[in-house]
Order: C-alpha cells, then sequence, then structure tokens
C-alpha cells in the first residue's frame, strides 16, 4: 500500500514537472471587418517571414476569438490584425502571464487596439503607457504632425530643402523604374536622404520652434521613463533595454532623422547599474548580454564564432568556414529586397578576387529552404548559401541584425573585422588591400 502511494505521489509530481509555469487567456473581439479576421498572437519580435507557425494564428467568429498561452516564464506578445501588418499597421503588447488579457483589435484606423490585463506586468505596463501617452506622447504627436502637414512645408522649411528633397525623390524614382537599380545609386541617394533631413538648417523660425519643442518633450520622455523604471521594476523595462541596445548599433539607424543615442545609452547604464538585478533568471538577461556583445562587432573588432548548419546538414564553427581567407559574411533573405541587390552588387568584386584568397559565406535566414534556392538561382550567386532555417541558430541576433532582413561583415585573415558596410563600391578597397594588392 505504501509502495503505491509513493509511486502515486511520484507520478503526480511528475506530472506537474512538465506543466507550463504559465497559463495566459487571451478573450477578444474584432470591431469592424476592414482587416478581415485573421489574428496573429506572438511573442514579441517574431518575424513571420522566418517563423510562420500555423500556431501563432487564430480566426475571430462572429467578432470574437480566445486563445490560450503556456509558457514557463512571463513574456512579452504582440497582437495585431494579419491583414493590415501587411502595409504596417497598428500592434498591441501584452505579458503572457497568470492572468487574463482582453482585447479589442479595430478594424478601421479610427483608434488603437485596446489591451487590458488583470495580470501584474499587465497592469504596470498599462499604468506607464497611460502616463507616457497623457504627458508625452499626444503634445509630441501633435507637434509632429503640424510640422509634416504637407499643406504647410513652406511655413516650417526653407524653400532649398523642400527643392532639394523633390529632387531626389525624382532621383529615387528614376532608379527604381529604370529596370535594373544600381546599388550604389541607391546607396548614395539615401546617404543625400540622410543627410539633409538631419540638416538643422532645413527648417524655418517658425518650424525650428516646434522642432525644439518636440525634441525637448522627447527628452523629457525618456529621462522620467528611466526614472520611472529606476522606482517601479517592470519587465518591460528589460524589453526596452533590449530595444535600446538595437538603438545603439548604427547599421539599425541609418536614416534616422535626429537620431540621438543618448537616452538609449542612459537605459543600458541604467540596467547595469540597477536592473540587472531584476528578474534573475529571466532569459532576457542572456539576450541583453548577447545584444551587448553584438554592438562591439565594429572594425577592428575580433568578429565573434558561432554555430551555423552547412549544406551536409552539420553544425560548424562560422571560423571553420573562413579561417585563413579574406570573407565576406553575407546574412540575406529572400524575402530582403535591399540585402539581394547589395549580394548581387559583390558578384562581380568575388569573381575577380575568388582565386586570390577572397570568399563569400552567405547564409540566408528563411522559414523554407525552397525560397532560398530559388532566390539565389534568380540573381545568380555564384557561391553556395547555408540556410539559418526558422533562427535555429540565433545567427541574425548573435550578429546584432534583429529582425532585419540582413547584414555583411568583411572579415581579415585573422579574423578581425574590416567592416560592416554592405556597399560594394566601399568593401572592393578593402578586399584589394586585405588581399595585398596593389
Amino acid at each position: 500500500m505504501k509502495k503505491n502511494i509513493i509511486i502515486g505521489l511520484f507520478l503526480a509530481l511528475a506530472a506537474m514537472a512538465g506543466q507550463a509555469q504559465i497559463v495566459c487567456h487571451i478573450e477578444g473581439e474584432v470591431i469592424g471587418n476592414e482587416y478581415g479576421n485573421d489574428i496573429v498572437i506572438c511573442p514579441d519580435g517574431t518575424d513571420l517571414r522566418v517563423n510562420d507557425d500555423p500556431s501563432l494564428h487564430v480566426k475571430a467568429v462572429n467578432g470574437k476569438f480566445s486563445k490560450t498561452i503556456e509558457c514557463d516564464f512571463p513574456k512579452r506578445y504582440e497582437i495585431y490584425l494579419l491583414k493590415e501588418s501587411e502595409h504596417g499597421g497598428r500592434v498591441g503588447f501584452f505579458f503572457a502571464e497568470n492572468a487574463t488579457v482582453r482585447v479589442k483589435l479595430y478594424g478601421d484606423e479610427s483608434r488603437y487596439h485596446d489591451v487590458e490585463s488583470d495580470g501584474e506586468e499587465g497592469r504596470k505596463y498599462q499604468e506607464l503607457r497611460e502616463l507616457m501617452t497623457n504627458r508625452f506622447y499626444n503634445p509630441i504627436t501633435e507637434l509632429s504632425n503640424l510640422l509634416h502637414d504637407s499643406e504647410r512645408q513652406e511655413e516650417f522649411f526653407t524653400a532649398e530643402f523642400i527643392t532639394t528633397m523633390q529632387n531626389l525623390n525624382d532621383a529615387l524614382e528614376r532608379e527604381y523604374h529604370s529596370g535594373e537599380p544600381n546599388q550604389s545609386h541607391l546607396d548614395s541617394i539615401y546617404r543625400a536622404f540622410h543627410q539633409h533631413y538631419n540638416d538643422p538648417g532645413r527648417f524655418s523660425p517658425a518650424g525650428l520652434e516646434l522642432h525644439n519643442k518636440k525634441m525637448a518633450l522627447q527628452k523629457e520622455s525618456h529621462d522620467f521613463k528611466c526614472q520611472y523604471f529606476a522606482e517601479h521594476p517592470m519587465l518591460e523595462a528589460l524589453y526596452e533595454t533590449l530595444d535600446a541596445y538595437q538603438m545603439l548599433d548604427e547599421r539599425h539607424t541609418v536614416g534616422f532623422v535626429d537620431y540621438d543615442p543618448k537616452p538609449y545609452e542612459q537605459l543600458v547604464a541604467l540596467y547595469h547599474d540597477q536592473l540587472v538585478n531584476n528578474y534573475p533568471g529571466h532569459p532576457l538577461h542572456q539576450e541583453i548580454a548577447r545584444a551587448d556583445a553584438a554592438l562591439h562587432l565594429q572594425p577592428g573588432k575580433p568578429y565573434i564564432d558561432y554555430n551555423v548548419r552547412n549544406n551536409d546538414g552539420e553544425l560548424v564553427p562560422i571560423s571553420s568556414l573562413i579561417k585563413g581567407r579574406v570573407a565576406l559574411i553575407d546574412l540575406w533573405a529572400s524575402w530582403c529586397g535591399p540585402c539581394r541587390r547589395h549580394s548581387k552588387a559583390m558578384i562581380p568584386i568575388y569573381e575577380k578576387y575568388k582565386d586570390q584568397g577572397f570568399t563569400v559565406v552567405a547564409i540566408a535566414r528563411q522559414d523554407n529552404r525552397r525560397d532560398m534556392e530559388r532566390a539565389a538561382k534568380q540573381d545568380g550567386y555564384p557561391w553556395e548559401s547555408l540556410l539559418e532555417l526558422k533562427d535555429e541558430n540565433q545567427v541574425w541576433f548573435k550578429n546584432g541584425a534583429g529582425n532585419g532582413g540582413g547584414a555583411m561583415f568583411l572579415i581579415d585573415r585573422d579574423g578581425t573585422i574590416l567592416s560592416t558596410s554592405t556597399d560594394a563600391a566601399e568593401l572592393e578597397p578593402l578586399i584589394r588591400q586585405a588581399l595585398n594588392i596593389d
């Protein structure tokens, strides 16, 4: 009898050990049908181009839907209407925790989606969001909308700036409609856009006054949020720290208007000073540590090592594929137009130097092999591509590429990063120099 009791207890404990620690129930409705009834509920940062699992989708029936999420630790989730997301759109956020989350998704764009949770992390996040919205986001949006009112451009910007922007836009349209856009030319146009959009002299006196008010509010909002995180520990602070690391990587901020790294540096400093001790054991701390390492992948620094799957299906270190050679690590994807154009621009350079110690190691971030092979054949890549299937080895995140389509790293024979540029015209002289070609 005692033996049976012991066995029964053991089986009960084993069953409990297999259960998820977090069970979160979502109840929702779709109001209006402009964007259909297909809803995506996924972990924050999920890219459907890479990880489009059927379990992430739920359909509303008669405007109602529900879903239960089970996971091992609290995590931030996104919820949105699939059809709306195809051209960018509103996204709601909530925390999967032991709680009930109630959602209203609006089929038209008259208002933002409503997400409410009775969980602890959800309440903390909602309180912060309401404070930030009323105190900062609403007035900042009003100033921004006024400043960029298309009918008042001449009031807020100089005539020279308006003419320059129109000329650049015309050049961009001509290049895209040329049949075969020149990537180096496109890059130069985008650099010019970036330069002029960040020129303080673009404003008229009235425009500069509005701009300065907006920037002062943005700074105040960042200061307020950091202070709030310091006084109110919450999981959202760790997620925003992870986002801050990406914003500190200049590869992700090229083209940003009025970019200022200080607010993100402030949040990262707060993390290392105080937030690092919050939620010990949460996997986000490992992701932040990885983001910190990836931030240092800059020219002059050693390149990192990580596993990739070769075309025989074996996991091998990337170092074994580039050792002793000048190598370009080309992170690309079939669904990423810009990175495919950058890769195609490298073909003649590869053909020129492949017999002199230069190689390309291409890794495609895909949801399936078929799309990679079709794109590689269409673009005519002379090198083989390895497959990073559904982020199996987290290659993009280890390289600080986030959910972007691609990135490039030019590596010297000794493993030192020579460049993170994606511009073939900039890379060729560096390749020649590394190969000791006059």
